[in-house]
């Protein structure tokens, strides 16, 4: 290879460097907007979208660069491996490997915060992964989502993650590479030149396909099949061949495991063959599920057509005017307004848990959770609650919530869904 064909293929340096930069600008423009709130969070994406100038293009660029970014990451972790960088530049190979898994850690916190249904269900695959960790599941899950259920806490976090803590660290990690890094500056002009080419086909693609924005969460349908992000299908279409709680080796410890061989690659012996194997697997992985991801979907009629039906409703509700969420003041229901007395059935099986007006109560160490306000949660109408009376767990609840369908018959229920979704703070 000729200096000069390296010189170029080293320039996936200056390709990263540039849609982080785009990242970064991107999502301070959006932030501006942007309101971590569960009532809020699809609002002010959709002004972002429908109103705000060049906002549909800057969303459009945030979103498909954050694909983009995770691609040519690795491609640059790729070509260090293949110039030997972790033999002789120890801290340049570590560096390069720990900004992947930040890339990878920024798009999964990012996923979940336009709060539409594909962002719903993508934070209900988090928590999930996040209860299958051995030991520490519970916990994690419980810090993940800011308690119990699924609110604004759970996205007020993705969104601290997403905009303050990773971002900190891949900043502190490419300050921490480039701090007496000269050999870079002396190719500054092709980096340069591979980056600008690269922005100036994120553009165009951007301005010609908008970022998706599906139906808010409050108004999706049974018939929704949400799919994630073309840097996460891999993972999803692991997911489905992994049963229960093994989905959380796939999606975090192993993906972990991988990260964890890379970087201490510069102490292992054998480095050449360590490193082909991981890479080649990750390749071979990644490249197959994402592929099979795409073709089981396009095989499956009826699926591909629920899809494509997705698609257009989404190009519709893309041309709809913006419209506003009003503030309900003077029609919301007051702190303690009569709701009546509960449900004998409610006073006999949830009142130790739960308090006889839905206040919460403490039973030892643990405190159990207040249901006023519940209603205005995710999956929370008077159905769900019935649902979730019969299968907890199909609605993400764990032990100590108990299925009742054993002990309330139907009407019993939806008697106490009725009065539950009444409850006001």
């Amino acid at each position: 290879m000729t200096p000069e064909a390296r010189a170029w293929l080293q320039t996936t340096t200056g390709i990263v460097l540039v849609l982080l930069l785009v990242q970064f600008l991107t999502g301070v423009l959006l932030a501006f907007y942007y309101v971590p709130s569960v009532d809020h969070a699809y609002t002010t994406v959709s002004y972002i979208e429908k109103v705000v100038s060049s906002g549909s293009w800057i969303r459009s660029l945030h979103h498909y660069g954050s694909q983009w970014l995770t691609v040519f990451a690795f491609l640059h972790v790729i070509q260090l491996f293949l110039f030997q960088t972790y033999a002789y530049a120890r801290v340049h190979w570590i560096a390069a490997v720990l900004l992947l898994g930040l890339i990878m850690a920024a798009g999964g916190t990012g996923y979940s915060l336009p709060w539409d249904a594909r962002a719903f269900f993508s934070t209900r695959v988090a928590e999930g992964l996040m209860s299958g960790l051995p030991f520490v599941g519970r916990n994690s899950r419980f810090w993940l989502l800011g308690g119990s259920n699924i609110s604004t806490l759970t996205l007020s976090r993705f969104f601290a993650l997403h905009v303050l803590l990773i971002p900190a660290c891949i900043v502190a990690v490419v300050v921490w590479r480039f701090s007496g890094f000269r050999a870079y500056w002396s190719n500054m002009w092709r980096h340069a030149i591979a980056g600008g080419l690269v922005f100036v086909a994120l553009a165009v693609w951007s301005l010609k396909n908008p970022a998706p924005l599906g139906p808010a969460v409050a108004e999706m349908t049974a018939e929704y099949l949400p799919r994630p992000g073309l840097q996460f299908l891999w993972l999803y279409q692991t997911l489905k061949y992994i049963p229960g709680g093994l989905g959380s080796l796939a999606g975090l410890v192993l993906p972990g495991v991988v990260l964890l061989v890379l970087l201490l690659l510069p102490w292992l012996k054998r480095q050449r063959m360590f490193g082909t194997a991981v890479l080649g697997a990750i390749v071979v992985w990644v490249g197959f599920m994402t592929s099979a991801a795409y073709l089981s979907d396009r095989r499956h009629e009826q699926t591909w057509r629920q899809l494509s039906r997705q698609a257009a409703q989404e190009e519709l509700l893309r041309r709809e005017p913006f419209k506003p969420t009003a503030i309900r003041l003077a029609a919301a229901p007051v702190a303690g307004q009569d709701v009546g007395e509960p449900p004998v059935m409610y006073t006999k099986f949830c009142v130790n848990c739960h308090g006889q007006r839905g206040e919460g109560a403490q039973q030892g160490p643990l405190r159990f959770p207040p249901l006023l306000d519940v209603s205005a949660k995710p999956r929370r109408t008077v159905d769900d609650i019935v649902g979730l009376l019969k299968d907890p767990a199909a609605y993400g609840l764990e032990p100590p919530m108990r299925s009742f369908s054993d002990k309330l018959t139907e009407p019993q229920m939806r008697e106490i869904g009725e009065w539950i979704v009444k409850l006001k703070k």
